[in-house]
């Protein structure tokens, strides 16, 4: 594990200080997680953080996917 230092204002830490008490975990973890959670999925490209962003306006899209990706059959 490498270290790292960062600056939170007043504010900041002692949101984050009360988060972590109340899920049981340091300041260091609770800041870990936040890293984890912002970055994008791994082995999964940068276009993945974009999935599900599409809408169709079609309901029944998730049932004709190959005709939505692919477009029309011929």
């Amino acid at each position: 594990m490498i270290r790292t230092q960062i600056s939170l204002d007043a504010n900041e830490y002692a949101a984050a200080k009360t988060e972590a008490r109340a899920l049981g975990i340091s300041v260091a973890e609770f800041v870990r997680r936040a890293v984890r959670e912002a970055l994008p999925p791994r082995g999964g490209g940068p276009w993945m953080k974009f999935a599900g962003f599409v809408e169709t306006g079609n309901s029944r899209s998730s049932q004709a996917v190959d005709e939505i990706v692919y477009g029309q059959k011929d």
